[in-house]
């Protein structure tokens, strides 16, 4: 974005840094929201769903160091999201300003988590309430319960799965509703936890997600969700075979032709003329 906004003042459009962040105080979020769906429904239908899908769901927290949030007493804020793994695309997100348990957000984990779906989720997810909740609307799930948690409990909505990591000398003990899966298939479930980290990663490394420019709560849930919306758009791009499929792959053939066009606009109709909503 900053690249972007020093090439418009050299071809004569002054804007800058401030100009976007003032503007963002009056856009209407909705706009940005409905794009991201928009998207969502169109990687959905590239993949079809099948009869079990994974969904790696965690919190990633970035730190919001303006006074002018602190004056609100916003220290960070927090995006809750999932990723399915079947079919390549994120869920439905949660931005949360302030602090806040992942487990209280049980009504937005089952929005997230498809009807074929099973949830993984860490021990930040752990509680007995959080559970019950999840079993009581047969949302199948995954979730690592942490060591002091008691599991004596006379309970049939769940079972608790153990196993160890020789590697990392490490003993998890997980909680399921799956019940005619073995033991070492709950493990290998469990494993796909952290191909969501890897979302993270790539959405903070690549696409700057922790990089704010706005200093409001409303440009800042926009640029939230424009990151996201890149991250769609990287997904259902197509390019030449020659520079690979790899998402970094095509986020570095989107940098290489956006530095050779000089229209934004007739670019987009070339590669992605059915995501223009």
């Amino acid at each position: 974005m900053r690249d972007l906004f020093y090439r418009l003042n050299h071809t004569g459009i002054a804007v800058d840094i401030s100009t976007f962040s003032k503007a963002c105080k009056t856009r209407q979020g909705e706009n940005f929201c409905r794009i991201y769906v928009e998207l969502l429904e169109q990687l959905k239908r590239r993949h079809p769903a099948t009869a079990q899908m994974l969904v790696p769901i965690d919190s990633t927290v970035i730190s919001l160091t303006s006074k002018l949030f602190w004056e609100q007493e916003y220290h960070q804020v927090k995006l809750l999201n999932g990723i399915n793994l079947t079919q390549g695309n994120p869920t439905e997100c949660l931005i949360h300003f302030g602090q806040g348990h992942d487990a209280r957000f049980a009504e937005m984990l089952n929005s997230m988590i498809p009807e074929n779906g099973v949830g993984i989720m860490d021990r930040g997810f752990s509680s007995w309430d959080l559970l019950d909740e999840l079993s009581s609307t047969q949302t199948r799930f995954v979730v690592r319960i942490k060591n002091n948690m008691k599991t004596e409990l006379d309970h049939d909505r769940y079972r608790i799965v153990w196993f160890c990591d020789l590697e990392s000398r490490s003993e998890f003990r997980l909680a399921t509703n799956l019940e005619k899966m073995a033991n070492e298939e709950i493990g290998e479930i469990y494993r796909n936890r952290w191909q969501i980290e890897i979302l993270w990663k790539f959405l903070k490394m690549h696409l700057k997600l922790d990089r704010l420019i706005s200093k409001n709560v409303n440009g800042v849930t926009m640029q939230i969700y424009m990151v996201l919306i890149a991250y769609l758009i990287l997904e259902l791009m197509e390019i030449p075979a020659f520079y690979g499929q790899r998402l970094l792959d095509k986020f570095r053939y989107l940098q290489l032709e956006l530095s050779r066009r000089c229209s934004i606009v007739h670019w987009s109709y070339d590669l992605l003329p059915a995501t223009l909503v």
